[in-house]
């Protein structure tokens, strides 16, 4: 009869402990594919980040282009030109149905005098408004430039 009941209590405790480790190894398993995840996450995410230097120039004061002001951000692919400008200066702006119009830049900018911002993006005069324009090529070079019309 002991026997029996000794034998009951070893099958009893084999079987609990072939089952109470499965959860723990599915559990293993399951933060190494948690791990695999964050890290393509990151990687995705980081992907995404592009590097945008922005320069800003006077033309209005000497006949060769004044540099006001140079700066380089990370900011997510796709985002517009302008989201990044407000970000790094003071700028006074119109909105209207074609975009926004950029009347001045760290307090510079004229309009009794015909002073005004016009943009490039990698050289290229820009066909849309600042905040129409999306960036997204890395190491972009956005060059705000104030001009006399």
């Amino acid at each position: 009869m002991k026997k029996k009941i000794l034998a009951v209590v070893v099958a009893l405790a084999a079987f609990v402990g072939l089952f109470a480790s499965q959860p723990v190894q599915k559990q293993s398993i399951q933060a190494a594919k948690t791990t695999k995840t964050a890290k393509k996450t990151t990687k995705k995410a980081k992907a995404k980040q592009i590097s945008v230097t922005y320069t800003l120039k006077d033309t209005t004061k000497a006949k060769n282009k004044q540099t006001l002001a140079k700066k380089t951000f990370k900011v997510k692919k796709g985002t517009t030109v302008f989201t990044v400008l407000k970000k790094a200066w003071k700028v006074n702006y119109t909105k209207s149905s074609y975009g926004v119009f950029i009347t001045k830049i760290k307090g510079l900018g004229n309009e009794k005098k015909k002073l005004y911002w016009t943009y490039t993006v990698d050289g290229k005069m820009a066909k849309v408004a600042a905040d129409k324009q999306k960036l997204t090529k890395n190491k972009s070079k956005v060059v705000f430039t104030l001009k006399k019309y």
